[in-house]
């Protein structure tokens, strides 16, 4: 049997009756005998006697201070404010974003569709434009080739070049051209497809080597820029335009240069050329 200890309440000012002791039912779970004592005070009172039984202790309570639980509720209620208001301005943050990122795709959608539109629209003016000057264009180049002077087509190239009147444009490498007539149009540069009538004279002795007109007057068909013929010839049909005429004088360095070309060109030969424009792309 387990020793039980009695530890009588003591109070200076009450005199306590003779204890009662009361037998209380027999555990079933471990078989402990558990005692209850009663002291009765003056007026009648029962006020339980403290009591251990050896090696066992009671759980201990929680002791509050007076207004404790008041102050503990009320810091849960701040606790779960300051919650409230954390996810709050999370949630109003995360809307802000969203509605921020939603308006500024929205804004470069808009901005890329009025750009779209004013490119089309100016696209349209520029070929209604285009339009016009082209019209325009082909009626005036039409007119200025009414009015070209004009001479009937020779069914071979004059034996010697004709002679002409006016200065010659000197260019800074030795070419020199007279423009006999100005044609119309686009002028011809580099890159430019043309189509030329010509005859060509050797300058000492004036003597012809080669013309379009003495091959069905078929016309001459080049690619400016490309080096497809001697370079005083490229250089020479730069700046004429359709319907033109223009004799191009070129020197030995321009042409066939020292070696000439047997046996028709004598090396160091000043080359003639007259030339028409019969077209510019």
């Amino acid at each position: 049997m387990k020793e039980i200890s009695f530890y009588p309440l003591r109070n200076s000012y009450t005199f306590w009756s003779p204890l009662v002791l009361t037998l209380l039912s027999e555990s079933l779970s471990n078989g402990t005998l558990s005692l209850q004592f009663y002291t009765i005070n003056t007026q009648g009172e029962s006020i339980p006697m403290a009591q251990t039984v050896k090696g066992q202790k009671e759980p201990p309570q929680k002791q509050y201070r007076p207004g404790q639980r008041q102050q503990e509720r009320m810091q849960r209620q701040a606790r779960r404010k300051r919650r409230q208001r954390i996810w709050g301005a999370s949630i109003a943050a995360s809307v802000l974003i969203i509605l921020s990122v939603v308006g500024i795709l929205e804004y470069q959608r808009y901005t890329a569709d009025r750009a779209a539109a004013q490119l089309a629209s100016t696209n349209a003016t520029a070929t209604k434009i285009a339009s016009i000057h082209a019209t325009a264009t082909a009626e005036q180049i039409a007119s200025c080739l009414t009015a070209l002077k004009t001479t009937p087509t020779p069914t071979a190239g004059p034996a010697k070049p004709p002679t002409l009147s006016g200065t010659p444009v000197t260019l800074p490498d030795g070419l020199q051209y007279i423009d006999v007539q100005v044609g119309c149009g686009p002028a011809a540069k580099s890159g430019s497809n043309v189509s030329v009538q010509y005859t060509g004279w050797i300058q000492k002795t004036g003597k012809k080597f080669d013309s379009s007109w003495d091959h069905s007057a078929q016309a001459f068909t080049l690619v400016l820029g490309q080096g497809k013929v001697i370079k005083g010839f490229d250089e020479g049909l730069d700046g004429m335009k359709r319907g033109g005429s223009r004799r191009i004088i070129i020197p030995a360095s321009l042409a066939y240069g020292a070696t000439g070309s047997p046996p028709t060109i004598p090396p160091n030969s000043v080359l003639i050329f007259d030339v028409t424009m019969s077209s510019v792309q």
